[in-house]
């Protein structure tokens, strides 16, 4: 059973459609880049995907469950998403920050149990930041940061994996770390959607590719007949020689 099924999804925020009659699904164990140009509807996709704004028309199923009919705390336990920009108003350590991943299944105020803090703990091992368990979250390189959020996510114990932007702001080290890491998560059995800006990063992992061109166009399928550098160049308006493309 799918993870994700997308059918016929549709949205606008004005006269003409952003999103216009879009269908894919993901099932576990696959890794799906999402690239296309600003504006073309890649953030507002998991906008729609996390229930935030609602579709004209279309459906979202998640674990073959029509995704507006499930309540948030229920949904919650079904997909997990990193923002692109998080803030951390208040001085949390790393581990307190990954352990409100748990939220949704210990409630406000039950408190946490046992079988959370192994959640947690096992988030930061399999984001290689076990050490920073007691650092406050706000002493923190950007890259740092990626992975404690990352990490709070998979402390959801989801089936899908939903990420804005999880490379942006990084270097080149965080940058392939952090495809590795979600390719390595793909490869454990979840279901994982990467926004993405730079189209070179999804030769890292992604067997999937949905490919936004703006006006409500799209392409969808396996990143390798997806993601060539011919479509990225129509969709981008650049020339398809551009060593800003895969090779």
């Amino acid at each position: 059973m799918p993870a994700l099924k997308v059918s016929g999804l549709t949205f606008s925020y004005g006269a003409e459609p952003l999103i216009r009659d879009l269908s894919f699904e993901l099932r576990p164990g696959d890794f799906m880049c999402v690239l296309g140009p600003n504006g073309s509807g890649k953030s507002t996709l998991l906008k729609l995907l996390t229930g935030y704004i609602r579709a004209a028309s279309g459906s979202v199923r998640l674990g073959g469950e029509e995704a507006a009919s499930i309540e948030p705390g229920r949904l919650a336990r079904l997909a997990a998403y990193v923002a692109s920009e998080t803030a951390t108003p208040y001085d949390f350590s790393v581990r307190e920050t990954v352990l409100l991943g748990r939220t949704a299944r210990a409630g406000f105020w039950r408190g946490y149990s046992e079988e959370d803090g192994k959640a947690a703990e096992l988030a930061l091992e399999e984001t290689g930041i076990a050490a920073l368990a007691e650092r406050s979250i706000n002493t923190l390189s950007t890259g740092e940061r990626q992975l404690v959020f990352i990490a709070q996510a998979l402390a959801q114990e989801t089936r899908l994996l939903l990420l804005d932007e999880p490379t942006s702001h990084l270097d080149l080290k965080y940058k392939s770390g952090i495809m590795a890491l979600l390719s390595r998560l793909a490869g454990r059995g979840l279901a994982v959607a990467a926004v993405l800006h730079e189209p070179a990063l999804a030769r890292l992992g992604c067997n999937k590719g949905l490919l936004f061109s703006g006006g409500g166009g799209y392409s969808a399928g396996p990143a390798a007949e997806t993601l060539t550098a011919g479509k990225l160049a129509a969709a981008y308006g650049v020339s398809p020689g551009s060593p800003l493309l895969p090779k």
